[in-house]
């Protein structure tokens, strides 16, 4: 288990470097006339981090060095049973994923979108995870993705009681939905597997 020090330091020590990126890209949309309501801005702030607080958990960006050392369990369920506690972190690790998507974009109201956006990040978290960074297991694409589907039923008991025009609110403007995802998620593996492993390592001297 990592120390909550840790991944605070590490995933605040990532999300420094995104911040920038965030306000640009927010400025631009508003330079296209794809103004983004307050609401919508602040919950992307708030999603961007958890982006870096999720690489964090996984293990990525703890070393300097890249290597290519796959270590895959292709074995499924085994691990299910045998460690139920990792599990059930596994879930609940893209919990957030599954109430995020839906709430900043009606492209992922469907429960198939986000578990297939739920699946492809944990595809690409487990292959960054074979250079250095961890290992790969199938059981964990299941469990996150798993996790991913009870993040959007959790968002839509809550919708259901949410005032529609605080829904709209929290909704993208103009903008393509899988393409903004896909982009904050590829700058937030750049910056982990770079600046975050320089800051950490050279600035505040963490091994």
């Amino acid at each position: 288990m990592i120390p909550i020090s840790d991944i605070l330091i590490r995933s605040m020590s990532g999300y420094l470097f995104m911040i920038p990126v965030l306000v640009l890209y927010f400025l631009w949309l508003k330079k296209s006339g794809k103004v983004q309501s307050l609401l919508h801005t602040v919950a992307v702030f708030v999603f961007g981090y958890y982006l870096f607080g999720l690489l964090t958990v996984t293990g990525i960006g703890f070393t300097s060095t890249m290597n290519f050392h796959p270590n895959i369990s292709w074995t499924p369920f085994i691990g299910m049973i045998t460690g139920p506690i990792d599990t059930i972190l596994n879930v609940i690790l893209f919990v957030p994923l599954g109430f995020f998507l839906p709430l900043l974009y009606k492209k992922y109201h469907n429960i198939k979108a986000i578990a297939l956006t739920g699946l492809l990040l944990s595809l690409a978290v487990e292959f960054v995870q074979m250079f250095d960074w961890g290992s790969s297991d199938i059981n964990d694409l299941m469990t996150n993705t798993a996790g991913a589907c009870v993040g959007f039923l959790i968002y839509f008991l809550l919708s259901k009681i949410l005032p529609a025009n605080l829904k709209k609110q929290f909704q993208s403007r103009k903008v393509n939905a899988m393409v903004e995802v896909f982009f904050f998620a590829i700058c937030t593996f750049v910056i982990m597997v770079t600046a975050q492993t320089w800051f950490v390592h050279s600035v505040l001297n963490i091994p």
